[in-house]
């Protein structure tokens, strides 16, 4: 693909929390035109997007009709479902459509079917697929491999993402996908038949970092933590019962040489206070070098979110790592591309008229 001269016409591929931030940066920023949207939910067919973001009408429709959005021309499409669906990637990439996507896909391993149907599909349409996000995709794998140049020696890399999901509105997610509410025993067997839904990403981000340093990774560990509280705890999404679980630490640790050379750890939470402990606080990313010199990178939100919402910037984060790729996505080589593939990113139409946002997101009727 060229770099085009004229707005990209993107397709927003699902309105959710992330769909709709990127729904009104694409609307504001002058170097993108939103020509489609699509929606999985029947009450939102044929509702203006702009409508569904919070913002006036911009005469873009949602609607659940694939088949007319896989027609559509458009040079890209910012795909973000809860997960992904191969089929409709290969028919958006086979249409001609690049695609950007905070829904894993980071480093997928070239071994695997998934990769080689999408990496095909790359080459028939002649068009780039990538995969980002704030973590995976950014504060895991981008932000310690920029921060290395720094670095004389590196003994250990440690990522710890800090959530709170408090005020996260979806209980499917929280309840149905996470296994936040239940006990610590069952949290930890649904965990386990999950485990290849939330693990992966993050693996893949491992797998970028280390070959980004050059490191041969022997093998991969990972160990669940599940924390209680003491108390009822009531969130955004529902209640949690004293007792059940209210927090959740994975560690992910590659092992190199013998020793953990690269560790991530999320540590998610509906409240402070529980037992074990999970890291209190506000939502952070926060890289550490133990090495020469033993370094810190701290990644927070400036100010309080201005809906009231922690977890806020931490979805603009999200879904601005792609979005504000998308220049260099088009301008690339067909195929799968990742971090290592792209340019170190040049964000285009930044500057412009606008306000903080600072209302709730209405209700889609």
């Amino acid at each position: 693909m060229t770099e085009l001269s004229r707005p990209v016409r993107v397709i927003q591929w699902c309105t959710g929390k992330i769909g709709q931030i990127a729904i009104r940066h694409l609307v504001a920023n002058p170097r993108f035109e939103l020509v489609g949207v699509y929606t999985t939910s029947a009450a939102k067919e044929g509702v203006d997007a702009g409508l569904l973001a919070g913002i006036g009408p911009v005469g873009v429709p949602a609607t659940t009709d694939k088949e007319a959005l896989f027609a559509l021309e458009a040079d890209c499409v910012n795909y973000l479902p809860l997960a992904v669906d191969v089929e409709d990637l290969e028919r958006l990439l086979r249409s001609g459509k690049n695609v950007v996507t905070a829904v894993g896909l980071t480093f997928p391993p070239p071994e695997d079917e998934r990769t080689q149907r999408l990496e095909a599909a790359c080459q028939a349409g002649g068009t780039t697929l990538h995969g980002g996000g704030v973590h995976p995709g950014f504060a895991g794998d981008i932000l310690p491999l920029v921060t290395s140049r720094l670095i004389s020696r590196i003994d250990q890399v440690v990522v710890t993402e800090v959530c709170d999901f408090s005020e996260h509105p979806q209980a499917e997610l929280l309840f149905g996908l996470f296994g936040f509410g239940l006990s610590p025993e069952e949290a930890h067997k649904h965990a386990t038949a999950v485990t290849g839904e939330v693990d992966a990403p993050y693996e893949e981000s491992i797998a970028l970092l280390a070959a980004a340093l050059g490191l041969r990774v022997e093998r991969n560990t990972h160990e669940l933590t599940m924390a209680v509280a003491d108390r009822d705890i009531t969130i955004a999404a529902g209640a949690i019962p004293a007792g059940k679980v209210a927090g959740i630490r994975r560690r992910w640790e590659a092992i190199v040489d013998g020793r953990p050379a690269i560790v991530f750890v999320s540590e998610w939470k509906m409240a402070d206070g529980l037992t074990p402990a999970i890291r209190e606080g506000s939502n952070r990313y926060i890289v550490e070098f133990l090495g020469e010199p033993a370094t810190r990178i701290t990644l927070e939100p400036l100010e309080p979110s201005a809906t009231g919402d922690p977890g806020y910037p931490g979805r603009i984060w999200t879904g601005m790592s792609v979005v504000n790729l998308i220049h260099d996505v088009v301008a690339a080589a067909p195929g799968i591309r990742t971090h290592l593939d792209l340019p170190l990113g040049r964000p285009q139409g930044l500057f412009h008229e606008g306000t903080t946002w600072r209302g709730p997101l209405p209700v889609a009727r």
